[in-house]
């Protein structure tokens, strides 16, 4: 389609010039007292029937057009105009294919370029994944270790004193804990390529649901000394998927107590727009670093590299709320200055 068109706009462009030359030859011969006339009566026509004019005193004649030298004539001009034309096209079309391919080079190499990147990206998370995944792997062993030898040195002594006992069976619970949330961030990996299911939107209550995900999250909270001040409004509403939404601030939640510092406020408070709301989740704490805020969100990147148990999670918490929020038509960003950190979850409202 993109040759045929560049081969009619030359082809138009000879036919236009051809009647503007005749034209403008045409005046010329007019301004220059029948030059054309003359040119043309020598070398195409010829004389026939000569004749004597009584009135005026002579011998005249009658010329007629010379077909043969006149056909000859236009034949050579249309082989001329057909070779310019030719060559006008060629050196066109030419061109442009020169053009078309110097783009199809351009887009094969910018596909490259993307193919090469994205390569090195998935090339990344398979390595931070199984780093993950031997760190958690190896910090398994740890509490399970613990669990086993309090338990079987409770059952072991049957009459321990009951002050020693309680010690025991509390150490034992807390490695317990700390054991279900590292088989929990192993969930967290293995199904996370399963995150993309069709959602189920409807009008949802944020603050009601802003409130539940609370209430779940009361051990997580009451554990750092952290409480939830939530200013959004009653009567707000969403559409979306609730249960993926409740997910997206469980994660949000439990990332600002995480990084909170001890007996501080997280505040939850909501902004409409036209055709959106932004939910926004602040917190006071470590001020995460510019650089870090660019890949937060990247799928098991952690902010905490030393793997600390308190923080240490499996990178996964950020990358799922920002996928479930997209999926909704949304996004989440997240801005850090003077240990205030904010997360802003994007979506869209009801109305």
């Amino acid at each position: 389609m993109k040759i045929a068109k560049s081969i009619w706009k030359p082809a138009a462009a000879v036919i236009f010039s051809m009647a503007g030359v005749y034209i403008l030859y045409g005046f010329a011969d007019h301004v220059l007292n029948g030059m054309f006339v003359d040119w043309f009566t020598r070398n195409f026509t010829t004389t026939v029937d000569a004749y004597y004019d009584p009135q005026a005193g002579y011998v005249g004649t009658h010329e007629v057009i010379y077909w043969p030298a006149l056909k000859s004539f236009l034949l050579w001009l249309l082989c001329l105009l057909s070779a310019l034309t030719v060559l006008l096209i060629f050196g066109i079309t030419e061109r442009n294919l020169r053009k078309l391919k110097h783009r199809q080079e351009q887009e094969l190499t910018e596909l490259k370029e993307d193919q090469t990147r994205q390569q090195e990206i998935l090339k990344s998370e398979m390595q931070r994944k199984d780093d993950l995944i031997a760190y958690l792997a190896h910090d398994l062993k740890s509490p399970l270790t613990s669990v086993i030898g309090y338990l079987s040195f409770l059952a072991e002594t049957p009459k321990m004193p009951e002050e020693q006992r309680q010690k025991y069976l509390d150490t034992a619970l807390s490695k317990s804990e700390r054991l279900e949330g590292l088989i929990n961030e192993f969930f967290d990996i293995t199904r996370y390529n399963l995150q993309k299911i069709p959602l189920e939107k409807q009008k949802v209550n944020l603050c009601a649901l802003l409130v539940q995900v609370t209430e779940e999250l009361y051990p997580i909270l009451e554990q750092h000394g952290n409480t939830i001040q939530n200013d959004v409004d009653e009567e707000e509403y969403l559409y979306a998927d609730p249960e993926k939404m409740a997910r997206v601030f469980n994660n949000l939640l439990k990332n600002a107590a995480a990084y909170s510092d001890p007996d501080t406020p997280i505040v939850i408070r909501s902004d409409r727009s036209v055709d959106s709301i932004s939910i926004m989740i602040e917190n006071t704490g470590v001020t995460i670093p510019e650089e870090k805020l660019e890949i937060i969100f990247e799928k098991f990147f952690r902010l905490d590299s030393s793997r600390a148990q308190e923080t240490g999670g499996s990178g996964l918490g950020l990358a799922i709320a920002k996928e479930i929020a997209v999926q909704h038509g949304g996004d989440i960003t997240a801005r850090s200055k003077d240990r205030r950190t904010c997360f802003a979850v994007r979506l869209p409202a009801w109305f």
